[in-house]
C-alpha cells in the first residue's frame, strides 16, 4: 500500500554544525586515440536513420508516440560543450550522441571503445562525463577514473567536478581521486564505516550515512578533508539503514531514503533549522533520488526492477507524491527518473519491463502533466545540464540531532 504523509508527520529537532570547505586542483592529460567503430549492439532495425548533418529535423507527426529525433548525424565524433538550456546524452551502437531538447541539434560526443559501454554520469559542470564507472572524458581526452566497473556508489565532488568520491567495498575508507590525474588519490574517511557518502553542492561539506567509530548509527558530516565530523541525524532503529542522499540544489535541504525491512521512506532534512520529516513510504522498493537545478524539485524510483516500476515526484503544494505519466502513453510502462532540465521538466526513461537495455527518452510536465517522446530506443540515456550555484552549508547552532 501507498501512503503519502506529507505535512502529517511531525518535525524533529536536530544538531548544530559549521563547516569550512576545502577544494582540490587536478593536473592535466592528453587524448587518447579515436577507436575503430564497434559493430553496433542494437538489432539494426532499432538504429535510427542515419543524416550526413549534425542538425536534424523535428517530427511533424501529431502522433504522440512519434519521437521528435528522427535521424542521427552521421559526423565525426568529438567532445562538446554543453548545449545551453542543456541536453540528452544517450548511446547508439558504439557512439555517444548529444541532442537538444527541442531535437534540432544532434551531435556525436565520442566514439565509446567496448568498455565505456554503460552508464553515463555528467559532472556538476556538465563538462566531464563518468562513463561505465571506470573512465573520465573531458576536452581534455579520455583516462582511466582509478575506479572498478560496478562502482555503484561513486560520486561527483561538488561545486566543480574535481573528483570523484566513493567507499571502497568494505566501507572502511572513504576514497576521493582527483578527476584530471585519478593517480592522485587520498582518503577522507571520517566514519568507521560508510554506505553512502555525497557533497554538499556549495563545496566544502561532505554528507554520508554510515556508522561512526563509536558505533553511532546515523547522518554525518565533514569538510572535504574528512575533519570535523558532526552527527546531523541519529538512527535508532537496528534494521533500519540510510539508503541514499541526495542534496537540494538551494542547499538547504538533504533527502534520504531509508529502508527498516518493512517500509521504504523517503525523509527530507531541513538543514536551517535541522527539522526531519518523512514525505512517503512504500513496501516495494524506491530508488534513485533525483533532484534537478529547481529547489525542492525531487523524483524517485519505486518498484523492482525484474518488474514495471514506476516514478513519483515531490509535489510541494500537498506534500504528497504525484505519479509521472497517468493520462499519457507513458502510463503503464516501466519508468525510471534521469534528471530534472527545469521545475517543469523531467527526462524519464521509458520501457516495457525494468530499469536496464534501451529505453524510449520522454520529457514529462508536472505543470499540465503532458509527456513529449525525444528518441526512441537509446541506450544509458542521461540528463547532461551544469548545476545551479547554492547556498552555503548554514546550520542553526541550537539545534540537536534528529532521530530514525
Amino acid at each position: 500500500m501507498r501512503h503519502l504523509l506529507g505535512r502529517r508527520t511531525p518535525w524533529t529537532a536536530l544538531a548544530a554544525l559549521g563547516l569550512a570547505a576545502v577544494v582540490a586542483a587536478g593536473c592535466t592529460t592528453t587524448s587518447a586515440p579515436t577507436p575503430p567503430s564497434l559493430v553496433p549492439l542494437v538489432p539494426p532495425e532499432a538504429l535510427p536513420v542515419s543524416t550526413p548533418a549534425p542538425t536534424t529535423t523535428v517530427a511533424s507527426s501529431s502522433d504522440p508516440n512519434a519521437p521528435l529525433l528522427v535521424a542521427l548525424p552521421d559526423t565525426e565524433c568529438g567532445y562538446a560543450d554543453p548545449l545551453p538550456g542543456g541536453e540528452i546524452t544517450f548511446v547508439v551502437g558504439d557512439r555517444l550522441f548529444g541532442m537538444s531538447l527541442d531535437a534540432t541539434i544532434a551531435r556525436c560526443l565520442r566514439q565509446l571503445q567496448p568498455a565505456e559501454r554503460g552508464a553515463v554520469i555528467w559532472s556538476p559542470t556538465a563538462t566531464r562525463a563518468l562513463v561505465n564507472t571506470t573512465t573520465v572524458f573531458d576536452v581534455a581526452g579520455v583516462r582511466a577514473s582509478g575506479f572498478e566497473i560496478g562502482a555503484t556508489r561513486l560520486q561527483w565532488e561538488y561545486p566543480a567536478g574535481a573528483a570523484l568520491v566513493a567507499p571502497v567495498q568494505s566501507d572502511r575508507v572513504l576514497v576521493r581521486r582527483d578527476a584530471a590525474d585519478p593517480r592522485n588519490r587520498s582518503e577522507v574517511t571520517f566514519l568507521g564505516r560508510t554506505n553512502v557518502a555525497i557533497s554538499h553542492p556549495a563545496g566544502g561539506v561532505r554528507l554520508a550515512a554510515g556508522q561512526a567509530g563509536d558505533g553511532t548509527r546515523g547522518v554525518f558530516a565533514a569538510t572535504d578533508t574528512g575533519d570535523g565530523a558532526r552527527l546531523l541525524v541519529t538512527i535508532t532503529d537496528p534494521g533500519l539503514d540510510v539508503l541514499e542522499l541526495a542534496s537540494d540544489p538551494a542547499g538547504d535541504a538533504i533527502w534520504m531514503i531509508s529502508d527498516n525491512g518493512a517500509q521504504f521512506r523517503v525523509h527530507q532534512l531541513r538543514l536551517g533549522d535541522l527539522l526531519l520529516a518523512e514525505l512517503t513510504s512504500e513496501q516495494a522498493p524506491i530508488s534513485r533520488l533525483t533532484t534537478g537545478p529547481s529547489t525542492r524539485s525531487l523524483a524517485w524510483r519505486v518498484g523492482l526492477c525484474n518488474s514495471v516500476t514506476t516514478v513519483d515526484v515531490l509535489d510541494e503544494r500537498t506534500g504528497g507524491a504525484i505519479r509521472v505519466g497517468d493520462g499519457t502513453p507513458l502510463a503503464g510502462q516501466s519508468l525510471s527518473p534521469l534528471g530534472w532540465l527545469d521545475a517543469a521538466r523531467l527526462a524519464v526513461a521509458a520501457r516495457p519491463l525494468g530499469c536496464d537495455g534501451p529505453a524510449d527518452v520522454w520529457i514529462w510536465n508536472p505543470l499540465d502533466g503532458s509527456a513529449t517522446l525525444l528518441v526512441k530506443n537509446a541506450e544509458f540515456p542521461a540528463v547532461r545540464l551544469a548545476a545551479v550555484p547554492s547556498g552555503p552549508f548554514a546550520v542553526d547552532p541550537a539545534a540537536q540531532p534528529a532521530v530514525l
